[in-house]
């Protein structure tokens, strides 16, 4: 199976129940996928794009942190099916 690498297109609003829905574009290519998050997890996605600064980090920044202090780094997060 080949990975496809994605990026976000944009974070919307579902007109038929109003969830959220993250919009990820292939990398290298013209094909889409939604997703559909919570209202939290679309937020917390949308403060790290937009570079809103917060008095507090969001559970994303504390994961990377204690990634990086523990020597590690994150090359990709792969989505899929177990």
């Amino acid at each position: 199976m080949a990975n496809i690498k994605m990026v976000i297109d944009s974070i919307r609003v579902s007109l038929m129940n109003n969830q959220r829905v993250v919009i990820l574009k292939e990398k290298e290519g013209e094909r889409y996928l939604p997703i559909w998050i919570g209202p939290a997890e679309a937020d917390a996605i949308a403060v790290k794009i937009e570079g809103v600064p917060l008095s507090r980090p969001l559970t994303h920044d504390f994961t990377c942190a204690a990634i990086n202090a523990s020597g590690g780094s994150l090359q990709s997060a792969i989505i899929g099916q177990a």
